[in-house]
């Protein structure tokens, strides 16, 4: 059964940008003439100005570069924002970020802050394809990424303090390639839905999903060599509050590539069990909205296949079967049209190759009994805890976590052992030894927000 996606409770009731009230990248028709988007860069603007092939600036790309630079500390908080969101989810809609970061597009310190990242060779500003839209309907349209340029590292990692840059990166060398339109907006977009609407712990983006990582480095295992230096990623992390990690592979084309990669998941499933490393894959088919399905030759059919495939190839053990923790989901099974979701996706269902004689088995990604959390696995949640501080991650599902205070590691790096405080107390001489309690009309010693991870 499908319902209006606005009629299922959110914890964003209100919000501008919430499911119900943004575009559907899907369905809306956006993509009709290819996967990628329209896209400027401030030079690319600037040589057509020259050339006289465009007209009048919008006013949020208005601003020259000299006075941005002036004031690149302005909205700092908003352009951290928009960056860590980028360096993640690489491609998005105005609106998703929005969503993400819990802003409003209205804002005009928002407006500004894009406009000025703009102006500094920071993001490059598009549109999807919306004949003759203007207003609000331009600004649906609207899709940032992070600029091919060497600007975020010349002009903002250095004004960073250690925490914020962690906050921003996750701890990796900001990004700009792998800009794929139609792809990167559907995966965020999945993100926001589940993020908003079913009972997640956090979600995390394609530089959290590497292959090496998710399967072995996080579980403390030795690395394959031949993964040592692999980029091989899910597209997203989806993690329970179990701690089972939901990774996510939009799939819009099968290949050998595609099918390469599943071969690849699956080898590494065989090699580390659920019980130890606490993963499973769903291949979400992304198919053309008025593709065909059922058929032989349809994509649905073509990744159900491959999957097979690798689970046959790579079966795993009778405690371990590979077929279990590979699964494929049609998009329009989950969301069957503009701004509904069916009860598929309220229970994050889907279909693995685990039926009488290879058959599909539909099984919840949600179900703990279905898929059993990980009982050797060290601490399987404590990622949602770490991951509160990182600005990819949708910010209902940053709320109330404990993130790592990482100032203690920055005052080590400079010879302080322990953080450093007063010994004296300036009005009495007695000793000062608690810093966390405030001394009359002094309130407690707190960490500079600047500081805060």
């Amino acid at each position: 059964m499908a319902y209006p996606i606005g009629s299922i409770p959110t914890n964003m009731p209100g919000h501008p940008h919430r499911s119900a009230a943004r575009l559907d990248p899907y369905w809306d028709g956006v993509w009709q003439h290819g996967s990628v988007a329209q896209w400027a860069s401030r030079e690319h603007l600037e040589r057509m100005e020259h050339a006289g092939l465009a007209g009048k600036r919008p006013k949020h790309l208005s601003t020259d570069r000299d006075t941005a630079l002036a004031r690149i500390d302005h909205q700092w908080q908003a352009k951290l924002d928009l960056l860590g969101v980028l360096a993640s989810w690489r491609t998005v809609t105005a609106e998703q970020f929005a969503a993400l970061t819990d802003r409003h597009l209205s804002d005009s310190h928002v407006s500004r802050a894009l406009g000025d990242m703009f102006a500094l060779d920071l993001i490059d500003t598009g549109s999807l394809w919306m004949p003759g839209a203007s207003g609000d309907a331009a600004v649906r349209a609207r899709m940032l990424r992070p600029s091919a340029s060497h600007a975020f590292d010349q002009l903002m990692k250095p004004r960073m303090t250690y925490s914020e840059w962690v906050s921003v990166t996750a701890g990796e060398k900001f990004l700009t390639g792998g800009q794929y339109d139609r792809h990167n907006v559907l995966t965020t977009e999945l993100i926001l839905r589940v993020a908003e609407l079913l009972p997640v712990a956090t979600a995390l983006g394609e530089r959290q999903s590497l292959m090496r990582d998710i399967a072995y480095t996080a579980t403390g295992a030795d690395v394959p060599p031949a993964l040592a230096n692999s980029q091989k990623a899910g597209d997203a992390v989806i993690v329970r509050g179990d701690g089972v990690r939901i990774v996510v592979e939009m799939t819009a084309s099968w290949s050998k590539a595609a099918e390469q990669k599943a071969f690849l998941w699956a080898e590494a499933m065989e090699r580390r069990p659920l019980d130890d490393a606490g993963f499973i894959v769903v291949f979400v088919v992304a198919d053309r909205t008025n593709a065909g399905r059922g058929s032989r030759r349809s994509l649905d059919a073509e990744v159900r296949k491959g999957i097979s495939r690798a689970t046959r190839f790579r079966p795993g053990s009778i405690h371990n079967r590979t077929a279990g923790r590979m699964l494929v989901v049609d998009w329009r099974d989950w969301f069957p049209a503009r701004h509904e979701v069916s009860d598929e996706f309220l229970f994050l269902s889907a279909q693995r190759p685990t039926g009488p004689a290879g058959g599909r088995e539909d099984v919840s990604l949600l179900d703990g009994s279905a898929i059993r959390p990980p009982q050797r696995m060290y601490a399987p949640t404590a990622v949602a805890h770490y991951a509160a501080g990182l600005r990819l991650v949708p910010h209902q599902l940053r709320r109330g976590r404990q993130p790592r205070n990482l100032s203690d590691i920055t005052l080590q790096r400079f010879g302080f052992k322990e953080p450093p405080h007063l010994i004296l107390d300036p009005a009495s001489g007695a000793p000062r030894d608690n810093a966390d309690r405030g001394y009359g009309a002094t309130a407690a010693t707190k960490v500079p927000e600047r500081l805060v991870f």
